[in-house]
């Protein structure tokens, strides 16, 4: 029967009713595991593809959900998305981009929901998108004006994780430490929680701040491996940086391979510490020491907020706790 069934046939096939059938692909009621089972082979057999245009039109959800990043490399968020995928949500990863163009298609892109992993946009147009009837989980790295009661944040606790990495770094006898946020962070609207955390830990360490050692040209990795370049080898040696703090493991693999063409070695020469601990600290030459939070943690508590939102309540913000995976490179 293939595309052409319908859930009549279905439920006539698994010997139920259509409205089980329901149940059972849109988990909105308890079925019992022996009918789940008779709907689930009957769907199978028949190759029978559910009309999402036309539940959603019924429902008034499109079981979309907009995963907005800033670079697409975030492995870990498999995690959360299998996880609303049980739940019966598709996910739709979306590469962020500058404008109120962006804003408006995430508006009219019909998502019941939006993730937002990048701290590109002003307050204003985060509220743009929550005043449409869009509920939305940042991953919040810095601070806002205002936002709406429909916007929580989930995130690892950044503040408290470079604050680890400067106390370790200082106290393995470094002073003069790079710190490089994630590729296109905006450091021009606000330095965030990480440089905030930078900053206080090297006061309490008696380090003095340097600008100078903090990286506002992340736009692309040939402006950070610029930037290193002249911190690290076009300074004297009273002066060159001796660690550095990259805003993903991604930058901290890409900054040591760079490094080690040059001549250089990890950590005799240069320590180096990611954020993340993704599967690139374990292979990487040498391992990456790395800022690591329970991936497990951080999704549930991501689907967890968004479905508290979809329901109409107020969720509220949650940090997830930080530890300092040392290895090889620091």
């Amino acid at each position: 029967m293939g595309k052409n069934a319908t859930r009549n046939d279905v439920a006539k096939l698994a010997g139920v009713s259509p409205a089980v059938v329901s149940y059972v692909i849109n988990k909105t009621k308890f079925v019992s595991e022996e009918k789940t089972r008779a709907v689930l082979d009957a769907i199978k057999e028949l190759n029978y593809q559910p009309n999402l245009y036309a539940r959603s039109l019924k429902t008034n959800r499109s079981m979309q959900i907009a995963f907005v990043c800033d670079n697409l490399r975030n492995d870990w968020l498999e995690i959360a998305e299998k996880k609303l995928d049980k739940l019966g949500y598709n996910v739709s990863h979306c590469y962020s981009r500058d404008g109120d163009d962006f804003i408006q298609s995430l508006i009219s892109g019909r998502f019941d929901a939006v993730f937002m992993m990048s701290n590109r946009y002003k307050a204003e147009q985060l509220n743009r998108i929550a005043d449409a009837g869009i509920p939305m989980v940042l991953y919040k790295t810095r601070d806002y004006s205002h936002l709406e009661p429909n916007i929580a944040a989930v995130a690892p606790n950044l503040y408290s994780g470079v604050e680890k990495t400067v106390n370790y770094l200082a106290f393995r006898g470094h002073k003069r430490i790079l710190f490089v946020p994630p590729l296109r962070y905006n450091m021009h609207i606000n330095r965030g929680y990480r440089e905030r955390g930078y900053r206080d830990a090297l006061e309490a360490n008696g380090i003095p701040y340097d600008e100078r050692y903090v990286c506002t040209n992340a736009d692309t990795m040939e402006g950070v491996l610029s930037h290193v370049f002249d911190m690290v080898f076009s300074k004297s040696k009273d002066e060159r940086a001796t660690a550095i703090i990259a805003g993903n493991d991604f930058i901290a693999a890409s900054i040591m391979q760079y490094v080690k063409k040059l001549g250089m070695k990890i950590p005799d020469d240069l320590a180096v510490v990611g954020t993340d601990n993704t599967y690139i600290a374990e292979i990487v030459s040498p391992t990456l020491t790395s800022i690591d939070f329970s991936k497990e943690e951080f999704s549930q508590k991501l689907v967890d907020t968004l479905m508290t939102l979809l329901r109409g309540e107020k969720a509220m913000d949650q940090y997830i706790p930080v530890s300092l995976c040392v290895r090889e490179s620091a």
